[in-house]
């Protein structure tokens, strides 16, 4: 979407009535009563909540536009605004199995196994679980918390299923950070939920964002809205419906907790209407959340955007096709975090494989981003006026100097026919040797014996059999 086609004005205007005119559903009576009190019209019959345009302009004022999170160090890694971070993507309960390759439930060791990659990636800049250690219960999401606060120092992003286990959520991640003070000030975990479009969030997820809202920790408002299905089958009526969700709460939060640091998501997308299926990979899927950026940038708010998707089987050519035309988008629309690093099988299984190779994939990305540096081009000139006609450049020190700004890759080929055949091996196979050597050599420890002791105390109140 070019936002020069599309008068962004227009958009909210026609969100803003709906929201004003019919609203939206807090099934909440607690919540309903705080809004009530903080000036909402509130329908308790019907639990529809409303917004006016001194409630907006209230949260529009607070609303912060500076959003960063930071690595263990305190040093910003994924600073909003200076060009789109990538994270990993999350959190199927399904994996394809490093050494069969074959499809099975996601398990702790798993959890570990992929932040540990992610880790180590180089173009990977905040770490998900990605997938859920469905051996652990319904208290996984503690688990995966304590395996990504053990196994990474990049900035972290997950979430927990349920309000009453924020507390210890909240202990271990300020545990990590030397305290609260230190955390609010240099944030390095964030969360996001889900609404279920149009104009609904669970009790649970409700209560979850109030409570990580009252501890300092930045809330991703991520829409799921689904075109043709839970939003109009428009791009544009399915952005309508994205930005109503966020808009709404993103209100709520900055009345009940003015300055809330807030990033505006979606990982929205169309439904294939032959088979039932929401097709990840497709190119509306790209364009959707690129127009959401472009929105989220309007309000000022910090984006994060499902790109690099696809709904491949396997690493292969339909996979690099729905990667590419699903990220692209993003980073022209300037995306502050693109999220689906590993993701493959519409987004219902992690890869190994695949999470080595969309590293690749962004390191080429980010090389184009940069385009064509401006600078003096005396020296050119001269050399090229040296070399007419038919002069060789390859061995002037104007190359040697120069040739390594190119980008080289680390996984894609480049040798001849003649000495891969050779030599070489299927990419597939190169990505997953490289997963088993990362893991193989891993050496990071992220926290003390004494940090590490009183993590899985913590743990061992709501899991008594829990140890790392």
């Amino acid at each position: 979407m070019n936002p020069e086609r599309y008068p962004l004005d227009e958009a909210h205007n026609e969100l803003f009535e709906i929201l004003m005119e019919v609203g939206f559903c807090v099934p909440d009576d607690g919540v309903l009563k705080r809004l009530d009190s903080a000036g909402f019209p509130v329908n308790f019959q019907t639990q529809m909540v409303k917004l006016t345009k001194e409630l907006l302009e209230e949260a529009l004022r607070t609303l912060p536009k500076d959003v960063k999170l930071h690595d263990s160090a305190g040093k910003v890694l994924a600073e909003v605004g200076t060009g789109p971070s990538f994270m990993g993507a999350g959190t199927p309960v399904n994996v394809f199995d490093l050494h069969t390759g074959e499809q099975r439930a996601s398990t702790q060791q798993d959890v570990r196994n992929l932040v540990t990659l992610q880790n180590s990636l180089s173009q990977v800049d905040i770490v998900r679980p990605t997938v859920t250690a469905t051996d652990q219960g319904q208290e996984s999401d503690l688990v995966e918390i304590a395996e990504l606060l053990r196994n990474t120092d990049k900035p972290i992003v997950h979430r927990t299923l349920a309000p009453e286990r924020i507390e210890s959520a909240i202990e271990m991640i300020y545990l990590k950070a030397g305290g609260e003070k230190l955390f609010r000030d240099k944030p390095n975990f964030a969360t996001l939920y889900c609404p279920i479009s149009p104009g609904y969030f669970t009790p649970e997820n409700m209560h979850c964002m109030l409570k990580w809202a009252e501890y300092g920790v930045p809330i991703t408002l991520l829409s799921m809205a689904m075109g043709g299905a839970s939003a109009p089958a428009t791009l544009l009526g399915e952005l309508v419906v994205i930005n109503l969700d966020i808009l709404a709460w993103m209100v709520i939060l900055q009345i009940l907790y003015p300055g809330a640091p807030l990033m505006y998501g979606s990982v929205s997308a169309v439904l294939d209407m032959k088979t039932g299926i929401l097709p990840l990979g497709a190119p509306e899927r790209g364009m959707i959340n690129s127009g959401a950026a472009i929105m989220g940038n309007f309000y000022g708010m910090p984006t994060m955007c499902g790109g690099l998707s696809s709904d491949a089987k396997d690493l292969d050519s339909q996979a690099g096709f729905e990667k590419a035309v699903t990220a692209f988008p993003l980073f022209m629309e300037e995306a502050s975090i693109i999220y689906g690093v590993g993701a493959t099988d519409a987004g219902s299984t992690i890869s190994y494989a695949q999470m080595i190779l969309d590293n690749e994939l962004i390191a080429g990305l980010r090389r184009m981003w940069q385009g064509i540096t401006l600078h003096d081009l005396t020296e050119e000139v001269e050399l090229i006026k040296s070399q007419i006609p038919r002069g060789n450049f390859m061995s002037s020190k104007h190359t040697i100097k120069n040739y390594k700004r190119h980008w080289y890759p680390e996984i894609l080929i480049r040798e001849t026919y003649d000495t891969w055949i050779e030599t070489g091996e299927p990419i597939k196979e190169t990505c997953l040797n490289k997963a088993k050597k990362v893991l193989e050599d891993n050496k990071f420890y992220a926290l003390s014996t004494d940090i590490e002791s009183e993590l899985e105390t913590i743990m061992r109140k709501h899991i008594s059999d829990f140890h790392f």
